[in-house]
């Protein structure tokens, strides 16, 4: 567990600090220090023609105009609508004009800013009002296409797909190799002959809760300990690499870093990632609970491959329901039943939780029914342990164990 963990540590922040290190004089171009380019003068721009051949409305004079009346304050917006000769032959030997002819080529509006023949308006003012406008274009874009025009908005989307999917993959391989461990456990005292000496102070159901208890709050103590170290890691290797070398800030995994971590800022609430934590445990048991009535049925060791199928085929199949039922559609929440089904729920509520496609209401009453559950598997595998204290032979099919569950 601690080698495991240096390593997620060492590793990011080695390679970062490496990076900064090795790379601090190479392929940097040299700069030198110049003058500030004077602020260029829009106060020669008096008329600016516009001509829409989009046919949308967004990008008229009059649309245009509001949008950008501080930034081209005492300009005149002259409508053409989609007449080009006539606004190129208006425009033509003027001294303060500049025409505006936007167009749509492949389901995208380009701004084409023209400067009329025998212009007199300075240099640089044509180059400053084309950088307003496609400033304004691209917003406007993005808004008739549907889409947020906030810059984090692709991170948030892509954050939607990769949380649900890392949660159900580390979970599913958490679970199946913890649940292991909790069967082991469970059927120590039949292995060493003890178990008839225990189940005289203790309750077959605390024995079990307390060794589902211990294996399972082990397993996620060490899982957390790598992962905080692996985030450690890429902190304390960022700032190692900035202090190396400050031009390290434009490293291509500083910056995805500084964008996820602003995504994440916005997104994500204190009371989201509490429940988030409180299901994601609450799920680790309810599935170690599972192995808990396979290691209660097993006699000896060798009888788990058989006692834990119903654990492994529970957890399988809750695995492709939620492949099936949308659990990786992103920000949207997707089958709304999986919430419900306590084996399930564990694999995606947590993730649209922390995403907000599911209310906290709606998680606490999921995570409700996980606890209930997981008590009650528990007091099941806690009767069959004591029911299997003086059964001798093979395995206990189905109705079997049926008939030991309604035997007083």
């Amino acid at each position: 567990t601690i080698l495991v963990a240096v390593l997620c540590f060492a590793v990011p922040f080695g390679v970062l600090s490496a990076l900064s290190w090795f790379g601090q004089d190479e392929g940097k171009p040299q700069i030198q220090e110049t003058e500030a380019p004077s602020e260029v003068d829009l106060t020669a721009l008096e008329s600016l023609y516009m001509v829409n051949l989009t046919g949308c409305n967004e990008f008229g004079a009059e649309a245009v105009s509001e949008a950008l009346n501080d930034e081209l304050a005492g300009v005149n917006f002259v409508d053409y609508r989609d007449q080009l000769e006539r606004a190129a032959a208006d425009s033509r030997g003027t001294e303060h004009t500049l025409v505006l002819v936007t167009e749509e080529k492949d389901d995208t509006y380009v701004l084409n800013l023209l400067l009329p023949q025998e212009s007199g308006l300075p240099d640089g003012v044509a180059d400053q009002v084309a950088g307003v406008l496609e400033a304004y274009g691209d917003q406007v874009t993005a808004q008739i296409h549907g889409m947020d025009s906030d810059p984090l908005a692709g991170i948030r989307e892509v954050m939607g797909f990769v949380i649900p999917y890392v949660n159900i993959m580390v979970l599913y391989f958490f679970v199946l190799f913890y649940g292991q461990g909790v069967a082991q456990s469970v059927i120590t005292e039949k292995t060493s002959k003890l178990m008839e000496f225990f189940l005289i102070s203790v309750k077959p159901a605390a024995m079990i809760l307390g060794k589902l208890t211990a294996v399972c709050f082990c397993g996620i103590i060490q899982l957390g300990g790598w992962i905080v170290c692996l985030l450690l890691g890429f902190v304390c290797g960022g700032m190692s690499a900035v202090a190396i070398d400050q031009g390290a800030e434009d490293m291509a995994v500083l910056q995805l870093m500084d964008i996820f971590g602003k995504a994440a800022g916005g997104m994500f609430s204190v009371s989201g990632i509490v429940l988030m934590l409180l299901l994601i445990v609450a799920g680790v048991f309810l599935y170690c609970s599972l192995a808990a009535v396979g290691g209660a049925l097993a006699g000896k060791p060798e009888d788990l491959s058989s006692t834990n199928a119903a654990f492994t085929m529970v957890l399988i199949i809750s695995f492709f329901a939620c492949l099936a039922g949308g659990g990786l559609q992103g920000l949207e929440s997707g089958s709304g039943w999986l919430d419900w089904i306590p084996f399930t729920a564990i694999m995606v509520t947590p993730a649209r939780i922390l995403l907000g496609s599911v209310s906290l209401v709606k998680g606490t009453a999921s995570l409700l029914i996980v606890i209930v559950t997981t008590l009650a598997i528990t007091a099941l595998a806690g009767r069959l342990y004591r029911m299997m204290v003086l059964y001798k032979g093979d395995v206990p099919g189905v109705k079997k164990i049926l008939q030991m569950i309604k035997e007083k």
